[in-house]
């Protein structure tokens, strides 16, 4: 019976971590380690950057939520978190949090020094700019605080050469641009939610229309830097890559005339992002 407590508590303290989140982050490191390395390249240190990336990730989330508790509460979306319901121990979640995080940027520094920084300020940005400084204040919130995943990607980069590459630094920046279309997607979906709890997330606090509009110039701006991303790849990177991007403009463009395509944009764009990862791993291994 013990046993069995203990897993579901564990079950729970995990599904805080926000695991898809994460194991999409884990991805973009991995996806920058690969687009930068050379044959002189250690793959360990592409472990070390991952599992750095991922202890790291899985602490900002903890802090985040213990942050959020009081927006959560005011959302249909998030008001049945454990957080939210006392179900946790936020004191476990912060000295777990600071473990996770301090975990990470020592993983991180097995590959290199830049590496870790690269790790510390994923965190940095996610934790203090984005969650503390920036959501609650400004509705453009997700495009510096965006920076965080760019960190999660350069992480990755420097693993494998020890400096920036232009190559791993536009990857990171597609990251960047990624963001604020996916997020902006959920917020008009629950439009209401964030005007309540009050965040001035962009396409909640504009009518309908102008929010519609932003998400859309933002996944197009994104697309455009997709197809940038070709100039250091190769034609299977391309090949692979009409589908989504085709896809993911038909699917930007229909919000603009139906605002209820929101959510299966939202819900497309997290495997639009990894479908660019996996282009990038098949377009640099033939």
């Amino acid at each position: 019976m013990m046993v069995g407590v203990r897993i579901a508590s564990l079950r729970t303290y995990i599904a805080l971590m926000q695991p898809k989140i994460v194991a999409l982050l884990v991805f973009s490191t991995f996806a920058g380690f690969w687009i930068a390395h050379t044959s002189q390249s250690q793959l360990a240190f592409a472990i070390y950057a991952v599992f750095g990336v991922l202890f790291g990730a899985a602490g900002a989330e903890f802090f985040n939520k213990v942050l959020e508790i009081d927006i959560d509460k005011q959302m249909r979306r998030t008001e049945m978190r454990s957080t939210v319901r006392k179900i946790v121990s936020i004191k476990t979640m912060l000295i777990a949090g600071t473990f996770l995080i301090l975990f990470g940027v020592v993983i991180g520094a097995l590959a290199n020094t830049l590496t870790a920084l690269m790790i510390a300020l994923g965190v940095v940005f996610y934790v203090l700019v984005y969650t503390v400084m920036l959501k609650r204040r400004s509705r453009l919130n997700v495009i510096i605080g965006g920076l965080a995943g760019s960190f999660c990607v350069w992480a990755g980069v420097t693993a494998a050469v020890g400096t920036l590459t232009l190559s791993g630094f536009m990857l990171g920046f597609l990251v960047l641009a990624w963001i604020p279309g996916h997020i902006w997607s959920l917020a008009l979906k629950y439009k209401k939610d964030y005007i309540k709890a009050g965040v001035p997330m962009l396409s909640a606090v504009e009518s309908e229309r102008n929010g519609a509009l932003a998400i859309a110039g933002s996944n197009i701006f994104m697309a455009a830097v997709s197809v940038l991303l070709a100039a250091f790849l190769n034609a299977y990177y391309i090949i692979i890559m009409i589908i989504p991007i085709t896809a993911l403009m038909y699917l930007s463009l229909k919000v603009v005339a139906d605002k209820t395509k929101a959510w299966l944009l939202f819900k497309f764009s997290s495997p639009y992002l990894l479908m660019v990862f996996i282009a990038i791993l098949i377009a640099t291994s033939v």
